[in-house]
Formats: structure tokens, sequence, C-alpha cells
């Protein structure tokens, strides 16, 4: 997989992944809020009938404090009644009264011809008949066709027993034409703002390599000498010990600083700054490219070299002579010299773990300091035994 498809991928699948959960909360929200607002709609639509039917001489209706229909002795609603028309005109809800099971008024047609014959959704005789609830329909249908309807219980004034009901309804098609266009017009926001992000990308691929690259690098330097930190110099000697051929040596070296406080103190923080930087391009210079180089503590260095043959296992004494040679000839700005370092070796031809061959190198650098500074001690495995003191022992 390419590089520009790896960045695209990588950019891309979170945000898709965001928009995807966003999309589909933002539609459970949008559908919740539409369906609210339509329930409301029709409850008042139908509670709105009572004062058109009074209003107008079609019957005694007035609503009762739980929300229900009280209605009067007259009995004027029949079919040939047009004030459910006038009220669909002014709301868009088709209205439907219902004496008992039978329609006596209704704006709903079939091709200009009232329907008059509409059987009753046993929804609504059940909640609403029987038990004289009012009840809100998402999804029921009416005259064969998916609507919404608000069914309120149309009750006797003289003995309160269920009389019927008035039904406001509205057809579900535009509702749900609605909620496609919301889907469809937010998925195209969605899909050309990731086509943008996408093109943006691929064009700045280049771009974002150079800066991951950047980055990457920075977490595993040494900001002050540019040579690995300890976290990252310990991560890649373990894996390369991790790979060593039995047989083939790997010798690690520790280098730390002779008195390296005094140079901070005699000559201030920057000097010593500079006075690093220089033992970092030294261990550079005197080291293979592949061999791994780090400062793992204040003055303290350490480097790895592997695939070390036995016939050239003194290539490690003589790499840090030339190291101590190197340092004796530093000249800072302000005219310091005389540095030196001492050098602790560890080598070892067998599998070795990390921790392991650290002592033997400590233990190397303990002799070193032992014997007067300035020098270099290489220990092998074989020559370390439990209970020998290293420089980091307390």
């Amino acid at each position: 997989m390419s590089l520009r498809t790896k960045l695209l991928l990588s950019n891309s699948l979170p945000l898709i992944i965001f928009v995807i959960i966003s999309l589909a909360l933002s539609i459970t929200q949008f559908r919740s809020a539409i369906y609210e607002e339509k329930e409301g709609n029709l409850r008042s639509t139908a509670l709105a009938a009572l004062t058109f039917y009074t209003g107008r001489g079609y019957g005694d209706y007035s609503r009762r404090p739980d929300g229900n229909i009280w209605r009067g002795m007259n009995f004027n609603l029949s079919e040939s009644s047009d004030i459910v028309d006038d009220l669909k005109t002014e709301t868009g809800s088709d209205i439907t009264v219902y004496f008992d099971k039978d329609v006596v008024m209704t704006s709903l047609k079939d091709h200009d011809v009232r329907v008059m014959n509409l059987e009753m959704d046993a929804r609504i005789v059940e909640h609403v008949l029987k038990n004289g609830n009012q009840i809100w329909f998402k999804d029921i249908v009416i005259n064969g066709e998916p609507s919404m309807a608000y069914a309120i219980p149309i009750l006797q004034e003289s003995d309160g027993s269920i009389a019927g009901a008035l039904v406001a309804s509205q057809s579900a098609k535009g509702f749900n034409a609605t909620i496609r266009k919301f889907v469809l017009t937010t998925l195209a926001v969605v899909v050309v703002v990731l086509i943008l992000i996408g093109i943006f990308v691929w064009c700045h691929a280049d771009w974002f390599a150079q800066k991951f690259s950047e980055v990457r690098d920075k977490s595993r330097q040494d900001l002050l000498t540019g040579l690995l930190n300890k976290l990252t110099f310990e991560t890649d000697t373990k894996a390369a010990l991790e790979k060593k051929k039995d047989g083939v040596y790997g010798a690690l070296f520790i280098f730390d600083f002779d008195n390296f406080k005094k140079v901070n103190d005699n000559y201030g923080h920057l000097a010593g700054d500079e006075a690093l930087k220089s033992f970092g391009n030294i261990l550079t210079r005197s080291f293979r490219a592949y061999d791994i180089i780090g400062r793992v503590g204040g003055d303290e260095f350490m480097v790895y070299m592997p695939d070390l043959p036995e016939a050239n296992i003194n290539r490690a004494d003589e790499i840090a002579n030339e190291v101590l040679d190197e340092l004796k000839k530093v000249v800072l700005s302000n005219g310091a010299t005389g540095f030196s370092c001492s050098i602790g070796i560890g080598t070892s031809k067998e599998p070795i773990d990390f921790a392991s061959l650290y002592k033997v190198a400590d233990r190397g650098l303990y002799i070193a300091k032992e014997n007067g500074k300035a020098q270099a001690k290489r220990m092998d495995k074989t020559e370390v035994k439990p209970g020998d003191k290293g420089d980091h022992d307390e």
C-alpha cells in the first residue's frame, strides 16, 4: 500500500466513522423532533375542531379537564357536513369523526368522493373506544395509506360513556420524503467534504510524510546532541540483541565524562552543553553508520556494536582509544580543553539480554574509574561473576 493511500485512509477513516455516528444521531434526533412536532400539531388540530363544530352549530362539544371531549345532545354531524373540508384547508390535516365505529363525518376523499365506509383501525377501537384514552400513532393505515394520527375519545355528557372518537390524521408520505431528503442532503454534504479532504491529503501526502518523519525522529532523539535518547537506545539495542547470532560478538560501550560537574561549575552550563555536543560528534564519527549511539544521561553515553567478528574483537578497544584521543583535542569556544572520559565495554558472543550485557559493561566502567579514569576497560560476560560491583551499583 502506497504512502499516499495510507495517509488518505489514516486521515479519512476516523472522520468517516465520526460522520456516520453523527449522521445516525442527527437522523434520530431529527425524526424525534419531527414526530414531536407532528404529534403536537395533530393534537391541536383535533382540539381546534371543537371550536369549529360548536361555533357553526354542528353540536355542543366542549373539552374536559383531561383533554377528552364532552358531546352534548346535538346530532347535526352527518356525512353531508363539509365543515371538515374547511378545517383541512386551514390545518392541512384530515378530520374524521366516529360515533361508535361508524364514520359520521370525514374530510377523507377518494377521487373527490368522500370516504364514508372507512373501517376504524383496531388500535383505535382498543385504546380509544374501549379504554377512553387519547393516543398518538406514528404509523397507522387510514384509508389504505400510511398515516400519522391523534385520536381523542368523545364522551356522552349525560353519563360519561364513550360515544366515539375524533381523529386528526396526516399522510406519512410527506414525512418520509422529508426524512429521505434530509438524509440524502446530509450524505451529499458529507461526501463532498470527504472528497475535498481526500484531495487535500492526497495532494499534500509528501508534506504529511515529511512532518510525520520529523515528529517521529524528534521523539527518538536527544534534543541536545541529536543522538538517540535513553528509551530509544535501549529499545533499539534490545531488538538488536534479540537478532544477535550465536558466536558473533556484540559490544556495549558506556561512556562517562570525567569530572563533568567541574566543567559546568568552572565554565557554565553553556560550555557544558558545547562539550556534550562535541562528544556526540566524536562518537558519530568513530563508530559505524549502523552502530546504535545514544545519550542516556546528563553526561553519560552508550553505544552498541552488533555483528563484531571474534577475530576483530580488539576493534572495540581501538575505537575506545580513538574516542579518548579525540576528546583530548576538543577546545570549546571559550578556550576550555583537557576533557576526558571513562569507558566500560561489555562483550558477549553468546545470546544475552540488555540488562545482563549492561552489567558487564558497567563492571568495566567501574574498573576504569578505579584505575584512575580517562581510560577504557573491556570485560567479557565470562569474566564477570555474580556480586561483582559495577559503577552504577549503590
